[in-house]
């Protein structure tokens, strides 16, 4: 790396951080830290699980600054260098626009390790504790359908609450085969206090089964202490489903998302699964986005004597907003099926590499 290398690329890791820090900043100050405050003033919350929620907000608002940061970053540094006019004395020795982009490219390859790392392992960690601490992982009326070959409903299985660990108020209802004016929809109701997941079985504990008779009509109530339900590959497949869908998909890692997104499909439950297909591409698109914002930031704040120097700062602000706005939308047209996964986990950075071809062919550089 030679000494102009090493210039850029501390400037530019300088403004970087400096970046992230201001975005972490203006992300959480408004709805999240009076929020944390007004749980304390209120005594909801001690003081230091109140330290605690704060920093464990920080993670998750990490994975979206560091590509924001990259793109101020470089977009500042490189505006400073054509305000200084360095970049004409640099250019004018014989260095080409090409070479001098190489620092930022490196940290823009070293953004998206960070940032990876970010979304497969610190945010899923701080969300779980975050929840732990929230007591958020309480999953109320978890509900499995057991279906026929031919998609009917034939058992469907209510958890009132779970906790990561006990399950408790669950509800069994089990469907006739066939279904006619003569023979009632439902055969039977299971209650029970809580159950037991074994790895082969549910086993339902202190309950009572209600029996409807052929005709329709309440037959009798059956208590009992312990009965078994959902053997082998249909117990582990609800106990599976339950475990997934009571986290949040930011506390779950990639290789946690694979596997949840291979059940979904097994279930054939597929607009979540298109669901969780779009988050699981996400995770990359966001880290390689790193590299075009690092890239974006180079462009914009290049400019040639005469050019307007803030206008490359206004198109960055516009094009971080328009990034991070359209993710919610382009999620529910994911989930919807109307855009592919893939598609639509990668359109923000398509964004951004429009962008910068935009400016390159504009600037001529």
């Amino acid at each position: 790396m030679t000494i102009l290398d090493r210039y850029i690329f501390k400037q530019v890791i300088m403004a970087t951080t400096l970046g992230v820090i201001i975005f972490i900043i203006v992300w959480i100050s408004p709805e999240i830290l009076f929020r944390i405050i007004k749980q304390t003033i209120y005594g909801e919350i001690t003081y230091d699980i109140a330290i605690k929620l704060f920093f464990l907000e920080i993670p998750e608002i990490l994975g979206k600054a560091i590509p924001v940061g990259l793109m101020l970053g470089s977009l500042i540094v490189f505006n400073r260098l054509g305000i200084d006019s360095e970049l004409t004395i640099i250019r004018s020795i014989g260095v080409s626009f090409k070479r001098l982009i190489i620092p930022v490219l490196a940290l823009g390859i070293m953004g998206t390790a960070v940032c990876y790392i970010t979304y497969d392992t610190l945010i899923p960690y701080s969300a779980t504790i975050k929840n732990k601490i929230k007591k958020r992982i309480n999953q109320d009326n978890f509900v499995y359908v057991d279906k026929t070959k031919e998609g009917k409903p034939k058992q469907i299985l209510i958890v009132g609450k779970y906790d990561g660990k006990d399950l408790e108020n669950i509800r069994l209802i089990t469907f006739s085969e066939v279904v006619s004016k003569d023979k009632p929809l439902v055969k039977n109701i299971i209650l029970a206090n809580t159950a037991l997941y074994t790895g082969q079985r549910w086993i339902l504990k202190d309950g009572i089964e209600y029996k409807i008779s052929p005709d329709g009509v309440y037959e009798r109530a059956v208590s009992f202490n312990s009965k078994s339900i959902f053997r082998g590959d249909l117990a582990r497949k609800s106990y599976d489903l339950l475990n997934f869908s009571s986290q949040k998909t930011s506390q779950m890692e990639i290789s946690t998302l694979k596997n949840y997104l291979s059940l979904l499909k097994e279930l054939e439950i597929t607009e979540e699964a298109r669901y969780i297909k779009n988050k699981y591409y996400q995770r990359y698109a966001q880290a390689i986005g790193c590299i075009l914002f690092a890239l974006c930031g180079v462009i914009l704040g290049f400019s040639r004597p005469g050019e307007k120097k803030f206008f490359g700062m206004i198109v960055g602000v516009f094009v971080i907003f328009l990034y991070y706005i359209i993710v919610p939308f382009l999620e529910m047209l994911a989930q919807k099926g109307i855009l592919p996964p893939l598609v639509t986990a990668w359109i923000p950075n398509f964004i951004a590499l429009a962008t910068l071809l935009i400016f390159i062919k504009q600037k001529n550089i």
